[in-house]
């Protein structure tokens, strides 16, 4: 597994990403978007490929609740000895279910480029128009294992973050204080098509998604 490899699936497995096994030996990657996110799911898949034999999928999905179709393409990975490791890491067997965990040591596999993945999967802007605050949703994880990534953010990323719980979901919260640490850690690392998600340092984003990488150059000196 390549040093990208590694940061991908770290990153995404504390967002979207999910592993799933059979024995706990093999292992599979799995990874749905939204179509409007096409470009970021060719990018994981073209990590991964050498673990796949199909491209991602396109599919529409009708929603009764909603009354809406939702469009998204999705790929998994084979079957696997390598995503083992990251498996065991992030996955606990619990009465024979395989249930995703916060590491205890989680702070020594964060890297920016990690950070950057997880916060595309799952970073928000707080307050679009009025702060350059940013959350990252982890509505599934326990109060515990919220703290622990707060923990460290702090320690390895000297970020300031807190924790917000609403309707017993608890989420993080990178400080507006902590924006010049945050787009210097990530900024580099984000696609285009994610730039929506992320503030331009004056309260506001940048809503290119098809530029090229003069222009991303450009932006990313205007923002440090």
């Amino acid at each position: 597994m390549t040093f990208q490899g590694t940061d991908l699936l770290i990153g995404t497995l504390l967002g979207d990403g999910n592993l799933q096994t059979n024995n706990g030996q093999m292992w599979q990657y799995r990874a749905i978007h939204k179509a409007a996110h096409q470009p970021y799911i060719m990018h994981k898949y073209e990590i991964l490929k050498d673990f796949c034999q199909t491209e991602p999928q396109y599919s529409s999905i009708f929603d009764k609740r909603t009354q809406k179709n939702y469009h998204r393409y999705s790929f998994n990975t084979l079957f696997v000895e390598d995503f083992r490791f990251y498996g065991k890491l992030f996955y606990k067997n619990e009465t024979g279910t395989w249930k995703k965990q916060i590491p205890k040591d989680i702070q020594k596999y964060l890297t920016p480029k990690a950070l950057a993945y997880w916060y595309m999967d799952d970073g928000a802007l707080k307050w679009k128009g009025k702060s350059n605050a940013v959350r990252l949703c982890t509505d599934s994880f326990s109060i515990d294992e919220v703290n622990l990534l707060k923990k460290a953010l702090e320690t390895k990323f000297q970020l300031k973050v807190c924790t917000q719980m609403k309707n017993n979901i608890t989420r993080l919260s990178i400080l507006e204080e902590s924006y010049p640490q945050l787009n210097q850690l990530i900024l580099p690392h984000l696609l285009p098509c994610m730039y929506y998600k992320f503030p331009d340092g004056n309260n506001g984003i940048y809503e290119g998604e098809d530029i090229s990488s003069d222009i991303f150059n450009t932006f990313q000196e205007r923002v440090l």
